[in-house]
């Protein structure tokens, strides 16, 4: 008689947990990665803005942002009204300093229903969905700078 060999390669439930890995990687990188795009494109501007413009006021350069963010495809919805509110902008005339602080969460699975997401409120407090949806959070702080040489 034969002798039983043993099988080599993926079940199907290997394929199966792998490919939900692979979902949830997708998933979140395509909820985190405009995120950072974002801040990205802030602090190049930035950049731009104390290299090309350190001869002008602030009251000019703070004019002149909401259409140089426009050119780095930066919409106004994509900042928080935080970024505007602690934006900080000082000019001499010769150098030119630039920032901003602002907070952002990225909900993996919808914001929380039971209470206001914006609020500080207690993840014990949560219940059924809402529990697993304060847990799928992630929480970022920015603070994009820039300052001429």
């Amino acid at each position: 008689m034969g002798t039983m060999r043993g099988q080599a390669g993926f079940s199907l439930i290997k394929l199966l947990f792998w490919l939900a890995v692979l979902a949830a990687g997708v998933w979140t990188g395509d909820k985190v990665i405009p995120v950072y795009n974002t801040y990205w494109n802030v602090q190049d501007a930035f950049k731009g803005i104390s290299r090309d413009m350190a001869s002008d006021s602030a009251a000019a350069i703070r004019e002149r942002l909401p259409d140089i963010l426009h050119v780095k495809y930066i919409a106004p919805s994509d900042l928080p009204a935080a970024f505007y509110k602690n934006l900080d902008i000082q000019a001499d005339g010769s150098h030119v300093a630039i920032s901003s602080h602002y907070h952002v969460t990225v909900w993996l699975l919808g914001k929380v229903m039971g209470v206001d997401p914006d609020s500080d409120y207690k993840g014990a407090n949560l219940q059924g969905m809402d529990r697993l949806r304060d847990k799928a959070r992630l929480d970022f702080d920015f603070n994009p700078h820039a300052a001429t040489p």
